[in-house]
């Protein structure tokens, strides 16, 4: 789908009766270019008439706006049919025209996510607002204390180094509190090797997203397979761990999601109800917008699906894959900017169909 700008070149005599008129009275986002061809002005509006009548047509003394009628060469403007195709929009903008300030312009929130780098020997976890290639993230954290108490739970439930050394083993610290504690497994003292940790670590790493089944059919198993080879101690600790993980569920309730699998459409509407917008979003970044006719979209929307979500993924800029995640992410943590996002699965455009068809019955009946 191609965003393109429709272009009004700015002519003072002609543009309140010619001009003005053919501008849709709709959302969108706009651009306005000075004399010498400088951009002064790049906003959203919720009525693009409305917004450009204010700017440029008779004005009251009152208004203490800044008088664009003399200095104006061009008007850009391009209509949007949803919020999250707005910020989209005037996200990409900004970034193309302020490639250094665009994010002190807070056109979204931003997010803190949660970093494990399983490159290093005995991970730990960081909390970062930039993504690097080959480490895990997780989020969204609305807040940084949402991060910490996450972040305390999974170091007491699965023993997780807190330690800022650079542990490699066999490097005990006994001035270390945590190691005095018995709070962590102790890598530093080769209590536990590599191997036992990262195992340690990928649960923790399944209890941020919610997949406690899997932590607890992993424990079940284990500790079935020592009972049987009599090694009832080491069920027992098993037992235990389980035990905690259950009580760490009661005590953090929140689930977060990991940058790897966020994969969603997400339906928007468009100019006509007969169509549909889908903005496809791949390990956080938003690969394609796409339009479809209702009657066409379940076979169009299943070829675009293999497009974008099975053939091998190109690697895309950081800045951009943690900005776009952030983007998205606001309309999940608010529910006053609600969207339709549906999780990636077999049957997904059987579910976009269902869930336009249960909308349409809805607005039928209101």
């Amino acid at each position: 789908m191609d965003f393109a700008f429709h272009v009004l070149q700015y002519d003072k005599a002609r543009f309140l009766t010619e001009h003005l008129p053919a501008i849709p009275r709709h959302s969108g986002v706009y651009k306005i270019f000075d004399l010498r061809g400088k951009l002064i002005v790049l906003d959203k509006t919720s009525n693009l008439f409305e917004r450009l009548e204010r700017f440029y047509g008779e004005r009251s003394e009152m208004l203490r706006d800044l008088d664009l009628r003399e200095i104006t060469s061009r008007i850009e403007y391009l209509r949007t049919d949803s919020t999250f195709e707005t910020l989209y929009l005037l996200y990409r903008e900004r970034k193309h025209h302020f490639p250094k300030t665009y994010r002190k312009m807070r056109t979204f929130r931003l997010f803190t996510l949660m970093k494990i780098n399983l490159k290093q020997r005995f991970p730990r976890i960081y909390a970062s607002r930039q993504i690097k290639g080959g480490v895990h993230y997780f989020g969204p954290f609305v807040t940084r204390g949402q991060f910490t108490r996450l972040k305390t739970t999974l170091e007491r439930t699965f023993k997780l180094r807190p330690c800022l050394y650079n542990i490699r083993g066999n490097d005990p610290h006994p001035d270390c509190m945590y190691f005095q504690m018995h709070t962590c497994s102790r890598p530093c003292n080769s209590d536990i090797d590599r191997g036992g940790y990262l195992e340690d670590l990928s649960q923790a790493m399944l209890f941020i997203e919610g997949r406690d089944a899997e932590i607890e059919s992993s424990l079940v198993a284990k500790m079935n397979d020592l009972a049987a080879e009599m090694k009832f101690e080491d069920a027992e600790l098993n037992r235990r761990r389980l035990d905690r993980v259950r009580k760490a569920r009661e005590e953090y309730a929140d689930r977060f999601y990991s940058l790897a699998n966020f994969n969603f459409v997400v339906v928007l509407a468009a100019a006509s109800t007969s169509r549909r917008k889908i903005a496809f979003i791949r390990q956080g970044r938003i690969v394609a917008f796409g339009e479809y006719e209702l009657a066409s979209l379940k076979e169009a929307l299943g070829s675009d699906l293999h497009v974008w979500f099975e053939t091998p993924a190109e690697k895309h800029a950081t800045d951009a894959q943690y900005d776009e995640f952030c983007l998205v992410s606001n309309f999940i943590v608010d529910p006053l900017q609600s969207v339709d996002l549906l999780a990636l699965s077999d049957d997904l455009p059987a579910r976009v169909m269902e869930l336009i068809e249960r909308k349409r019955k809805r607005q039928k009946q209101n």
